[in-house]
């Protein structure tokens, strides 16, 4: 286990906001600084496929938080694995929340908030002291059917302090790779919604911040936050329930990887729980009783934390990745060139005697096969 030092001193990470996002899932200067960063490794896998769309892990490196022009904007640096594994955020925007999850919400996404709620013995998901989510959106992701990228769902209902709240569907958006007339893959990220205004969007491409397993890590890649990942706009008027006029100046969210049935949480909640494994059943979490705020607000500004170093990852068949680390590049059966090491530190092939050694391991057997059986269809882009 690797552990990161928290250092004392905050430090900025970007300008001030000064205009209104693109929803894209990429974070840009308009979020200004980086509102909180993981400080837990993810025990839900670590994606390190670089792929727009398709992810094999599951982490959240960071979140971000700003309200402009009518909008609460919310950008989650991270992935999430295409097998209908959940992103679950809860927001507390307003007077009126549920600081213990109900049974009598509104039915979203199959039920998700009865999943997570009081089954009548008293359990149910509970937060911070002082938290108290009167809005809930959840997302998730699945092969869109071709081959070429996701299809991300989401969902939204009011948390009401009766439970008496309504929920919608928001629609969903496509995250995939095209081919042009070159025969080039292009990634497109699409921007999903609603009527009402709601929007979203999913990039996949992250391959850095935390690494797999538990214990102690950073969110951060290359020195700064995670910028890809997942992104809302939610206008304030869902969270004026009875259209009184409700002045929204600031908002607080929770956020974490839940399994496919909103049953099983990930290690992976922002802020984080400095190096817990799985949290598990969610009816049983009480983020009162864990060290730290598991929440972060509009105008926090995150601590430095010390990232794993990172560079470059040589493969046998000529192949080379930068920004990885130690870990993640043994992991993927590469040789790691050290700290702050370049692609062009690695023999690329040219005097590679092996290029049919797939899986590195220094003989071409059908374990090189079954290599690129399982990766056949893959896009590259």
């Amino acid at each position: 286990m690797k552990t990161i030092a928290i250092l004392s001193a905050i430090t900025t990470f970007a300008t001030i906001a000064t205009a209104q996002p693109v929803i894209d899932g990429t974070s840009y200067t308009e979020y200004g600084d980086v509102c909180v960063l993981q400080n837990n490794n993810t025990n839900f896998g670590d994606s390190l496929t670089g792929n727009v769309a398709y992810a094999d892990g599951s982490e959240l490196d960071g979140g971000s938080a700003i309200i402009s022009a009518g909008f609460l904007y919310i950008h989650l640096g991270g992935n999430l694995q295409h097998n209908y594994n959940k992103l679950e955020i809860f927001i507390d925007a307003r007077d009126g929340g549920q600081n213990t999850i109900l049974s009598t919400n509104p039915d979203v996404s199959f039920s998700a908030l009865q999943r997570m709620g009081d089954d009548g013995t008293g359990n149910g998901l509970t937060f911070d002291t002082g938290f108290e989510p009167d809005f809930y959106i959840t997302l998730t992701c699945g092969d869109n059917g071709i081959g070429t990228g996701v299809t991300s769902y989401v969902s939204y209902a009011e948390l009401k302090s009766d439970g008496s709240g309504v929920g919608s569907y928001a629609g969903a958006s496509d995250t995939y790779y095209y081919q042009d007339g070159d025969g080039n893959w292009i990634p497109v990220v699409e921007t999903g919604g609603s009527e009402f205004g709601f929007r979203f969007a999913l990039n996949n491409s992250n391959w850095s911040g935390v690494v797999s397993g538990t214990g102690e890590d950073c969110g951060i890649a290359g020195g700064a936050p995670v910028q890809t990942g997942f992104e809302f706009a939610i206008p304030l008027s869902l969270f004026d329930w009875d259209q009184e006029g409700l002045l929204i100046e600031n908002a607080s969210v929770c956020a974490f990887i839940n399994a496919v049935d909103h049953n099983y949480v990930s290690n992976q909640v922002l802020g984080g729980l400095g190096g817990l494994d799985n949290l598990g059943e969610p009816r049983l979490i009480d983020f009162s009783q864990l060290a730290g705020d598991q929440f972060f607000s509009v105008g926090d500004v995150a601590a430095i934390c010390g990232a794993l170093p990172t560079g470059a990852c040589c493969f046998a068949n000529g192949e080379c990745w930068e920004d990885l680390t130690d870990d993640n590049c043994f992991a993927s059966r590469g040789a790691w060139g050290g700290e702050s090491s370049v692609c062009v530190d690695c023999d690329l092939g040219g005097s590679n005697p092996c290029p049919t050694d797939v899986n590195a391991d220094g003989i071409v057997d059908i374990e090189d096969l079954l290599e690129l059986i399982s990766a056949w269809g893959t896009i590259c882009p």
